[in-house]
C-alpha cells in the first residue's frame, strides 16, 4: 500500500467541482490505480467526494475518468488528489503485485461560482449525514501545497 496525496493551496472563495473530473498520468508497471479526490478542511479533516479505479498497464500513460460530480468547496479549504492503490473493500482487487510508478499527472476538472445559488424548497438529503460520518478522515497526512484551484472567476 502506497501513493501521493499532493493538496491544493487553500482556496480564497467558495468554488463548485462540477462534471467529470479526469486524471491523466505517466505510469511504470502493470496494476490497479485508485485516484480519490477530498475537500480538506482547515483543521486537516478531509471528505472524500469522488473516485475512481483504472488498471495502469504497459502503455505507459493512464486516464482516468473519476465519477461525474457536483461538489462545493468552502473558502479556506483545500483540494487533495490521492493516487494509491485499492485498498478499502469498495472495489474488487486482483492485484498483479507489481508496484506501480507514477510520473508526470495533471487533473482536469470543470468549476463554477456557487455565489449566485439559490436554495431550493426541501429537506437536507437523507443519506448526507451518513456518507460524511462514512467518507470523513479525521487527519488527512499533511503534503506540501503544491497546486492552486481556479475559481469559476479566473
Amino acid at each position: 500500500m502506497g501513493g501521493a496525496t499532493p493538496w491544493s493551496h487553500p482556496i480564497e472563495r467558495d468554488v463548485r467541482i462540477t462534471g467529470t473530473p479526469r486524471i491523466e498520468m505517466d505510469t511504470e508497471g502493470s496494476d490497479n490505480v485508485m485516484v480519490k479526490l477530498y475537500d480538506v478542511a482547515p483543521d486537516g479533516s478531509a471528505v472524500m467526494f469522488d473516485q475512481q479505479v483504472a488498471l495502469a498497464g504497459p502503455s505507459g500513460r493512464v486516464a482516468v475518468d473519476l465519477k461525474s460530480t457536483d461538489w462545493r468547496l468552502a473558502a479556506g479549504h483545500s483540494l487533495a488528489v490521492e493516487v494509491g492503490t485499492i485498498y478499502d473493500g469498495a472495489w474488487i482487487d486482483t492485484p498483479t503485485g507489481d508496484r506501480i510508478k507514477v510520473g508526470d499527472a495533471r487533473l482536469q476538472f470543470s468549476v463554477d461560482d456557487p455565489s449566485d445559488d439559490q436554495a431550493t424548497e426541501g429537506k437536507r438529503a437523507p443519506y448526507l449525514d451518513t456518507y460524511l460520518k462514512l467518507y470523513t478522515k479525521k487527519k488527512l497526512t499533511e503534503r506540501p501545497l503544491s497546486f492552486t484551484v481556479p475559481t469559476a472567476r479566473d
